[in-house]
C-alpha cells in the first residue's frame, strides 16, 4: 500500500507530463468559472505546449476559456460554448477559432452530456432519454464529427453516431432518443480534500464531477489539502470518490483560483473581468496570457504576484463558505450574524 500511496502523489508538473499528451481526450471538472475549476493544471498544460486536445466538457469554463486562447482545444463537445456566468459570459476566443475552422464544435444540450457522463460512469455503450426531442440539435446536418468524417469507428474516443433513435420497447410511450457514452482517457478534478491513498471529500456545486470521475480511463485530483485516510473514512457519507479510483493526487492550495472553492476560498471577480476584457481582441489575450499564465516559472509565483492583500480578501468564512469582504458589484456583501450555538458546533 505504502509504494501504491507513493505513485499517487506528485507534483504538478509530473502530474501534467505523466498523463497528459497532444491529442488526448479529457473532461475537466468544476461549474463553469465559479467553482472547483483545475486552473492551475490547464495552465501548466498551456505552459507545456500540448496541441489538439480533444475536450468533452459538461460545460464551458475557466480551463476551456484560457485552452480556446491559445488555441488548443481541436474537438469540443459541449453543452454551453460560454466559459461564465456574472463575469465573463462569451468566449471570444472559441468563435475566433471557429471562424478560422481551427476547432470543430459538437452541440449536444445540458442534459445529453450529463447523460453521456452517467453512462461512460455506468460502464454502459449509451443512455435514453427525451432531452432536447424536437429540437435542431438532433437534425444530421449539425453533426459536425460526422461531417469531418470522424466517425468512422478509428478513434475509440469518437462514437460512431451522434445519436440515434428508438420507439420505447416496454411502455409503449414513444419515441426516445439515445446518447452514446462519454469515455475520456482522463479527467482533471480540483477539491477541497483528498485523502493520502485518493479518497475525495468535497463541499459545494459538484456538476457532474462524480460521473465524470467515473467515466474517465485516468483520474487526476489536485486538491488544497491531503488530510489522513482515517479522518475521511470516519464520516464515508460525506466522501464524493473512493481512493480506488484515483490515480494522481497533487496538493496545491489555490490551485483552483479565480474560481471558487467553498470554505477556502471564494471566486476571484476581477480577475475574471480583467480576462474578459482581454479576450475581445487576439492582441489583448495575448498580452494577458502572457503576464498571468506564461511569465512565471512555478504556481507559488504567480501566488505571489496575485498577492497577499488580494488572497486575504477571498478567503472564505468558515461558516459561511464564503468571503465575508470580498467585494460583488458596487456593494461589500451584507454583514452575517450567526447565534452563538451554532459557531460553538
Amino acid at each position: 500500500m505504502a509504494k501504491e500511496v507513493e505513485d499517487k502523489i506528485m507534483d504538478l508538473k509530473e502530474a501534467v507530463k505523466k498523463f497528459i499528451r497532444d491529442g488526448i481526450c479529457m473532461a475537466w471538472g468544476g461549474f463553469t468559472s465559479i467553482v472547483k475549476n483545475p486552473s492551475a493544471f490547464c495552465y501548466e498544460m498551456i505552459r507545456r505546449g500540448y496541441k489538439n486536445i480533444h475536450i468533452i466538457d459538461r460545460h464551458g469554463g475557466w480551463c476551456t476559456f484560457i485552452q480556446n486562447a491559445v488555441g488548443q482545444i481541436a474537438i469540443y463537445e459541449t453543452d454551453w460554448v460560454g466559459w461564465g456566468e456574472m463575469f465573463g459570459k462569451l468566449d471570444f476566443n472559441i468563435e475566433r477559432r471557429y471562424k478560422e475552422k481551427k476547432i470543430i464544435i459538437e452541440d449536444y444540450s445540458h442534459a445529453e452530456i450529463a447523460f453521456r457522463f452517467l453512462a461512460g460512469a455506468m460502464g454502459i455503450p449509451f443512455i435514453p432519454t427525451y432531452t432536447a426531442l424536437g429540437s435542431e440539435i438532433h437534425r444530421l446536418e449539425y453533426d459536425a464529427l460526422g461531417r469531418a468524417g470522424l466517425r468512422d469507428g478509428k478513434n475509440p474516443r469518437i462514437p460512431r453516431k451522434k445519436f440515434e433513435f428508438m420507439e420505447d420497447p416496454f411502455w409503449g410511450e414513444g419515441r426516445v432518443v439515445l446518447v452514446p457514452a462519454a469515455r475520456p482517457e482522463v479527467t482533471v478534478l480540483h477539491v477541497q480534500q483528498v485523502g493520502e491513498q485518493g479518497t475525495i471529500r468535497t463541499w459545494g456545486a459538484n456538476s457532474a464531477d462524480k460521473e465524470e470521475a467515473f467515466a474517465c480511463d485516468k483520474l487526476i485530483v489536485v486538491a488544497e489539502e491531503i488530510v489522513p485516510e482515517e479522518h475521511l473514512r470516519k464520516e464515508p457519507e460525506r466522501n464524493l470518490i473512493p481512493f480506488i479510483k484515483v490515480d494522481a493526487i497533487v496538493e496545491l492550495p489555490f490551485g483552483a483560483h479565480p474560481s471558487a472553492v467553498p470554505y477556502y476560498y471564494d471566486y476571484d471577480g476581477p480577475f475574471q473581468v480583467e480576462a474578459y476584457k482581454a479576450s475581445r481582441t487576439q492582441e489583448d489575450m495575448e498580452k494577458w496570457l502572457e503576464e498571468w499564465v506564461l511569465s512565471w516559472e512555478d504556481y507559488d509565483e504567480y501566488l505571489r504576484k496575485l498577492g497577499g492583500d488580494r488572497i486575504v480578501r477571498l478567503r472564505a468564512s468558515a461558516v459561511t463558505g464564503y468571503s465575508m469582504i470580498a467585494t460583488r458589484g458596487k456593494r461589500p456583501p451584507p454583514k452575517l450574524f450567526t447565534p452563538l450555538p451554532l459557531m460553538i458546533r
